[in-house]
């Protein structure tokens, strides 16, 4: 299964819709959001792309209305909104997923899941730390100048980080 993840949004439903273009272009079928949607509005634009495919979401530090949004997430069939950092099992991996980056390295230093993902720093970035895969998508905001988000293979278990292509618009 490849998964698409994506955090960092800040409202830029602009860069979403290509980037989500993108996503499903190259076969993903499920979707990982590291925080930062920042409105309800911009949540329910997730959930449209998303298109009933599954998404898992964590909220932000700049997220608000969160009730709101997790009963948003409670009416669509695919879609859940976990805590602020949750541990899911997909796919036969075992995954953190966290708005911040002190939680996704207490995971990958314990060693007790396959990958560790972050968002918040607005820096895309990939390490292997033991066995477990350590890695940020980037961001979708635009505010560091390198729009993007990440494709994770679970059959490779490999992530890789890709650029928004705004002339596939």
């Amino acid at each position: 299964m490849k998964i698409g993840i994506f955090s960092d949004l800040h409202d830029r439903t602009d860069h979403l819709e290509p980037a989500m273009r993108q996503m499903r272009l190259m076969d993903c079928g499920h979707f990982f959001f590291l925080g930062d949607c920042t409105t309800p509005e911009s949540f329910l634009r997730i959930l449209e792309l998303t298109g009933g495919l599954p998404l898992d979401a964590v909220p932000g530090n700049n997220d608000y209305e969160l009730l709101l949004m997790q009963r948003m997430a409670a009416n669509s069939p695919a879609a859940r909104l976990h805590p602020e950092h949750a541990i899911i099992t997909r796919y036969g991996m075992k995954f953190s997923l966290s708005h911040y980056p002190k939680y996704a390295m207490q995971e990958a230093r314990k060693g007790s899941v396959d990958a560790a993902l972050y968002g918040h720093t607005h820096q895309a970035a990939r390490e292997m730390y033991g066995g477990c895969l350590l890695a940020n998508p980037g961001e979708l905001q635009g505010r560091t100048g390198r729009i993007g988000f990440g494709i994770l293979d679970t059959d490779s278990r490999m992530m890789n980080l890709h650029a928004v292509d705004f002339s596939a618009s």
